[in-house]
């Protein structure tokens, strides 16, 4: 008996696995084979990829993460009293001054000044101050979305403020964001129940500028603001203060109760208000 009378007739007696170049490389010269290798592109392909060895993944949180995880519930009565005591207050302060809600948050009666401090921020689930609020001549202060309905004034003079992000939704009273470095207005209400004071700040336009605003605007001393094209459609229920600021234009349209006030040097800025009907003032 022959051995390939004891072969397995459904089995190709030259079955080859590998590439499809490394196969035809049996029947092709070598130049050919190279030459196919190269444009399938195998070449590269066909090399196993280095491994790098990479240190274990680090998951775990620094203090600092950890803190600002914590901090998005809302604070304990111990976590007051540790950022009361940052500022020289006890536990007897805070406990009159807040007052604690069923479902964690708190609330102010009254008002609440704590200009001068050093505070970093507001505690989280602080909803109200029932008074006025003022957090003015604090150089590091954030805001940070809390509180979040304020009675009266709000007052955040002095500050490093780059915009007003962060700032109380409702406010019952004037907004006083008097040289901060405000560059962007984004998180202004829509609705300024009083005056708004932006005086001193870095505002080039003022986009983002709420739409309307029972008393005064006040833009004095922006000296980087070229444009005022965004208080077009802007009610104004008493005067516009535009002194000291570059803008040699304003736009029709906006609705001013009072007058606009300038300094007798800022001639374009005037001439360009009085052509178009608005009362302007030389002070």
């Amino acid at each position: 008996m022959s051995p390939d009378s004891l072969r397995n007739p459904f089995h190709h007696p030259d079955q080859r696995t590998g590439t499809p170049s490394e196969l035809t490389g049996h029947f092709l010269d070598s130049a050919t084979t190279q030459a196919l290798t190269e444009a399938l592109g195998e070449e590269e392909s066909s090399k196993p990829e280095p491994q790098q060895d990479l240190p274990p993944a680090d998951i775990s949180m620094s203090g600092k993460e950890q803190r600002e995880v914590e901090d998005e519930t809302f604070w304990p009565l111990q976590r007051y009293i540790e950022w009361a005591k940052e500022f020289g207050k006890d536990a007897d302060w805070v406990d009159k001054t807040f007052e604690f809600q069923k479902d964690g948050t708190t609330i102010v009666v009254g008002d609440l000044n704590l200009e001068r401090l050093k505070i970093i921020c507001l505690p989280v689930g602080l909803m109200e101050v029932k008074g006025n609020l003022d957090i003015s001549q604090n150089p590091s202060l954030k805001l940070n979305g809390y509180p979040k309905k304020v009675g009266g004034r709000f007052e955040c003079k002095h500050n490093n403020l780059s915009s007003p992000q962060g700032m109380p939704e409702e406010i019952g009273g004037y907004i006083d964001l008097l040289n901060n470095k405000i560059i962007s207005l984004d998180g202004l209400p829509n609705k300024v129940i009083g005056s708004l004071i932006l005086n001193q700040n870095e505002l080039k336009n003022l986009d983002g500028i709420s739409k309307e605003i029972s008393v005064g605007l006040d833009l004095d001393n922006n000296n980087q603001l070229t444009s005022l094209e965004a208080l077009r459609g802007v009610e104004i229920g008493r005067n516009l203060w535009l002194r000291n600021i570059p803008a040699t234009e304003i736009p029709t349209g906006i609705k001013i109760g009072g007058n606009i006030f300038v300094r007798s040097f800022q001639t374009d800025l005037n001439a360009d208000a009085q052509a178009k009907g608005y009362q302007v003032k030389i002070f």
